[in-house]
């Protein structure tokens, strides 16, 4: 399970993200979320951001439950 990055940045938390933040993704999703900066929705299922196939829910990113591989709040 990996909480940071291999250039040891921490990989945002599913806890502290809420509708209408930003985040910013690695360049390895297959999905057309690599590399952007994208506004967290939400719905009935919970957080996620569109993809080109429908909706990447956040959860499923979080290993451990908590940090979202690939996933950086956008500064």
């Amino acid at each position: 399970m990996s909480t940071h990055s291999k250039d040891g940045r921490e990989w945002a938390k599913l806890s502290q993200l809420k509708l209408g933040d930003r985040i910013a993704t690695d360049g390895d999703f297959t999905c057309g979320i690599s590399n952007k900066t994208l506004a967290i929705e939400r719905d009935d299922h919970g957080l996620y951001v569109p993809c080109d196939e429908g909706n990447h829910y956040l959860d499923g990113q979080a290993d451990d439950g908590e940090h979202l591989v690939g996933i950086w709040p956008a500064e």
